[in-house]
């Protein structure tokens, strides 16, 4: 008897099984990548670390008690291509990266995406899919939030590459907490 067809048979059963398999693995680990990456653009130490290094600024400038008691829902802070509420250093300007700031008053509430927009105030819409993800992860404990984004420029500052954009928040206590 020939056993060649019963190999054969054998043969697609066993790769078909571990093709199935490698598929289910590959599309569990995609979306555990997918969402690694979301939280590492969600957490960005860099970016905290340089939204820190704003709020040092309006500190030290004394801006930010004026800043706080002006602000009703949200200020506008430092934009690198338009506003700025302060200058930095030569040294400090961002070269290939745009940075974007404001200050939300929430009053230890949640964010809500829809103040942005009752403002006229115009940002990509990765800045409002983080505010929407701040509303649902963070229970605020002060009455003010810093909130930053920083995009990677491509060729110069008309081309901002909405992929690349790392976000970062900072609560900011006015002492009424």
């Amino acid at each position: 008897m020939n056993n060649k067809g019963f190999m054969m048979a054998e043969v697609i059963i066993t790769a078909s099984i571990v093709l199935v398999a490698l598929a289910a693995l590959f599309s569990g680990l995609n979306k555990i990548y997918s969402e690694y990456m979301k939280r590492i653009s969600y957490y960005d130490t860099v970016t905290l670390c340089r939204l820190g290094y704003y709020r040092d600024i309006l500190i030290e400038n004394n801006k930010i008690n004026e800043l706080l008691t002006s602000t009703n829902t949200v200020s506008d802070i430092y934009n690198s291509g338009g506003f700025q509420m302060f200058t930095l250093p030569q040294a400090e300007v961002p070269n290939n990266d745009e940075d974007r700031v404001l200050l939300i008053k929430n009053s230890k509430n949640t964010i809500n995406k829809n103040i942005l927009k009752n403002k006229n105030i115009t940002i990509h819409s990765t800045f409002l899919d983080y505010i929407d993800y701040l509303s649902t992860s963070v229970k605020p404990q002060s009455n003010y939030i810093l909130v930053m984004e920083r995009c990677n420029i491509k060729n110069g500052r008309d081309k901002i590459n909405n992929d690349d954009c790392k976000y970062a928040y900072l609560e900011v206590y006015d002492g009424k907490e």
